[in-house]
């Protein structure tokens, strides 16, 4: 039996000055986060409503969203473009 789970991705979107983490949970995007404002300042973006909703995911267990924030959180920290 395959455990659903996040996943977190770090990638450098044309749109963004700085990396970004993704979240996916399941392989369904869930969540952005930038620290666009600064290093250190983190954003999360949810996804708008001219996505495809088969893509996405809206409803998430609270707590592993939380963990999975804190961790891209942490991936940034490190990696922020200087």
């Amino acid at each position: 039996m395959r455990t659903k789970s996040f996943e977190t991705v770090i990638s450098s979107p044309a749109d963004y000055d700085e990396l970004v983490a993704e979240i996916y949970y399941d392989g369904l995007f869930v969540a952005l986060v930038s620290q666009e404002r600064g290093k250190g300042l983190f954003d999360i973006e949810t996804p708008g409503s001219n996505v495809v909703e088969a893509e996405v995911l809206r409803r998430v267990d609270a707590e592993g969203f939380k963990r999975a924030v804190d961790e891209a959180c942490q991936r940034l920290k490190g990696k922020a473009l200087e």
